[in-house]
């Protein structure tokens, strides 16, 4: 992994932790190799999640893998972790979008999708005939953990 992809991935997930705490949960970040970044703790529940940053593609798009490993890209699990969290930068990217987008994915739902990657785009900017990407259902569904 190169150090863009670090530095990246490190700003998604410190997105997603502010979001957490935002939200009245108290976070943790594992020490070692573990297949989730974040653990939220909310009423005496853990939640492991594992946070994917979506990269802004030449076509106006963003692209995000939701695989992990480095040769085999295996599909997340059940045992790796309970919530997929794509994070998007939007307000980094768009001068009148002033809100992230952050989508988060149950990992039973993810399972069920059966997919290597999301496209994603903010609402109503979409090519052609896609305004809306398959993903915006997912769109800050923090209730969902």
């Amino acid at each position: 992994m190169g150090k863009n992809n670090r530095r990246t991935g490190s700003v998604a997930e410190l997105a997603v932790s502010a979001k957490l705490v935002s939200l009245g949960y108290d976070v943790s970040l594992p020490f070692g190799q573990s297949a989730y970044d974040i653990v939220a703790d909310k009423d005496d529940k853990l939640i492991r999640i594992q946070v994917k940053s979506a990269t802004l593609s030449k076509y106006g798009s963003y692209r995000c893998c939701l695989t992990h490993g480095r040769q085999s890209k295996a599909k997340y699990t059940q045992s790796d972790c309970d919530v997929v969290v794509l994070y998007a930068p939007y307000s980094q990217d768009y001068g009148d979008i002033f809100m992230d987008g952050f989508y988060v994915i149950p990992i039973k739902e993810l399972m069920e999708l059966n997919c290597f990657h999301a496209i994603l785009f903010p609402s109503g900017r979409g090519k052609g005939n896609n305004k809306i990407c398959r993903w915006e259902r997912f769109r800050d569904g923090w209730e969902s953990i």
